[in-house]
């Protein structure tokens, strides 16, 4: 690698790096600021749900929507992060709706964009970047409710929103100036027909739904569930619910070293039934220790999956661009699972059988495993 290169690699990764952090934050701060502008627009539960699914609808719509240069799309998606913020300040309630669906939107555009532009300007290095940048993306997620604490001790969610506004402008600003879209490199790439491409998105975005699915109902119930089932204080529930984060940090963390002596596909395919065998393990569980312990061992196995899985797509559709509905799913999983385990909970009166949608969710991600990594045809077959 030439100076010059190195030069470029290491301006992007310090654009790139706070820039997936931001979208962290503004992707995990709308539950914690919820309370706060509930309040203030008195809405009740229902019309509380709905800005959240709106959101999240937003999202994955602007993963749908990332086509072309995504160093220009990050650039856009700021900009209307910063449109949205401010709009969110001053609005009143009919217009709130829209401006949470195009929040997601904005959000969503350079969240999936920073993964888009490292799978077409690093081919090579897909997946050691990939994992870095989900640890920044995570820190950026556990610092949301960190922040949002911060300022609701004093002021109300406008001032967190117009803070993020002057963060967006920022950010919008430094991906228009520091990064350069690069044409996409189709050395290397599958050329599949139609038929084939379909199968290999399919099973991509089956896995990222479920395995997304997963780490966001671990976020989300992991502490009730702690709560409810080993009859500890909410303090107690809290704080071992962290050994999930623990294991999480330390894996995306160190994975980039891990992979320089393991192959991407053999690492997820013992992560898989690894993250099986803790959700198991935590379902079952007698005792707090054996309950910390596998929401430990969970959080180091789901970690890597999720990038590890982006980053072994771009090796087998023929361009960066379709894996931007790999990405749609994700956030579809995480919306869908979580929903479907605190309704099967309140159907059963049981959150142990809501929390049994993490190992069928890992079962499911398991038998689809053969599927990730099926051979290409050859291109003589791909082309007919």
């Amino acid at each position: 690698m030439t100076l010059r290169n190195r030069s470029y690699v290491a301006r992007s990764l310090a654009v790139l790096h706070p820039v997936f952090l931001l979208t962290g934050v503004l992707h995990a701060i709308g539950g914690p600021l919820l309370p706060s502008l509930a309040s203030a627009f008195n809405l009740n539960d229902s019309q509380s749900g709905l800005l959240l699914l709106l959101y999240f609808a937003g999202s994955s719509l602007g993963a749908l929507l990332c086509v072309g240069r995504y160093a220009r799309i990050m650039a856009i998606g700021f900009a209307l992060v910063v449109l949205c913020c401010l709009g969110i300040a001053i609005t009143r309630w009919p217009f709130l709706l829209l401006l949470f669906l195009i929040l997601g939107m904005g959000v969503g555009l350079p969240m999936s964009a920073v993964t888009l532009f490292v799978g077409r300007v690093f081919p090579r290095r897909s997946a050691p970047l990939l994992v870095l940048l989900n640890f920044s993306w995570s820190l950026g997620a556990l610092v949301a409710p960190l922040f949002a604490a911060l300022i609701l001790a004093r002021h109300s969610f406008r001032a967190a929103y117009l803070l993020f506004a002057v963060a967006a402008v920022i950010a919008a600003s430094s991906c228009g100036m520091f990064l350069r879209d690069e044409p996409e490199d189709s050395q290397g790439r599958n050329p599949l027909n139609d038929r084939a491409l379909l199968r290999a998105v399919g099973a991509f975005a089956v896995a990222a739904f479920l395995e997304v699915g997963v780490e966001n109902t671990a976020a989300a119930w992991l502490s009730t569930y702690t709560l409810r089932t080993m009859h500890s204080g909410a303090a107690l529930a809290a704080m071992l619910s962290a050994f999930y984060w623990i294991g999480f940090l330390v894996s995306r963390a160190t994975t980039s070293l891990v992979l320089l002596r393991v192959k991407v596909a053999t690492l997820i395919r013992g992560a898989v039934p690894l993250a099986l065998i803790a959700s198991i393990s935590l379902v079952t569980a007698p005792v707090p220790w054996v309950s910390s312990a596998a929401m430990f061992l969970l959080g180091m196995t789901l970690a890597p999956i999720y990038p590890l899985v982006v980053a072994e797509s771009f090796d087998h559709l023929r361009q960066t661009a379709d894996s931007r509905w790999i990405l749609a799913a994700a956030g579809f999983g995480g919306s869908v699972v979580p929903w479907l385990t605190g309704w099967i909970s309140a159907q059963s009166g049981n959150i142990r059988a809501g929390i049994l949608t993490m190992p069928a969710a890992l079962l499911l991600m398991f038998l689809l495993l053969p599927l990730l990594f099926r051979p290409a045809p050859p291109a003589s077959t791909a082309q007919k």
